[in-house]
């Protein structure tokens, strides 16, 4: 097991490879699709997979697809986003137009990769953490520190502390790998986190 991690673009999106068995498998591929293509490798390409739809997360899926064909998986509550005309710097127009495969809560198996597909809504409508045994994939839900945003296109605050509180109810010794700045653990965050505390007396 192996994860490859890299800050891509002008927001510094975290990008994930995982590698096992030969085999690889994108999350978030942001910008810089060679860059991401690169972390790959010669590795097996299994699938990407999008934590959500947000343009600093999806911006070089056209560009990995193009070189490796492979199903790309996104949750459909946010298809909106992909259509939706939003002031942002030019750099963020161009989001993609590859077909995509629904997400749903549950198990999705790619390749030698079991996952488990969380839905968290709330920063936006179709906002999911994969899960890959103890490692969490947080997209922009849960950061070290910090939650994600809800005064953007389609986020709402009540949804997302609904999420969170689900979130806190998870093994605190699940590793989180967020869609922003460094790695934390369940654990830290039910510590530290500011925007948990108040949500503890709901659990």
């Amino acid at each position: 097991m192996e994860i490859l991690k890299q800050p891509l673009g002008l927001y510094k999106a975290n990008c994930y490879v995982l590698k096992e068995a030969g085999q690889a498998l994108i999350i978030d591929p942001g910008f810089h699709a060679h860059k991401v293509l690169e972390m790959v490798g010669d590795a097996d390409l299994q699938a990407v997979v999008l934590t959500h739809g947000h343009c600093d997360h999806v911006c070089a899926v056209d560009g990995v697809l193009k070189e490796r064909s492979v199903p790309l998986y996104m949750h459909p509550g946010d298809d909106e986003l992909l259509h939706a005309k939003r002031r942002m710097p030019s750099a963020y127009k161009g989001l993609f137009q590859s077909p995509y495969l629904p997400l749903k809560e549950g198990t999705l198996k790619l390749g030698v990769f079991d996952l488990y597909v969380h839905e968290t809504p709330g920063h936006s409508k179709g906002s999911v953490i994969i899960q890959w045994g103890n490692h969490l994939f947080t997209g922009d839900t849960l950061f070290k520190n910090s939650v994600g945003a809800t005064n953007n296109y389609n986020g709402d605050d009540a949804v997302l502390k609904t999420s969170l509180r689900q979130i806190m109810t998870w093994d605190p010794d699940l590793i989180v790998h967020p869609g922003h700045a460094e790695d934390t653990m369940i654990k830290e965050e039910l510590a530290h986190n500011p925007f948990l505390q108040p949500l503890k007396e709901f659990n």
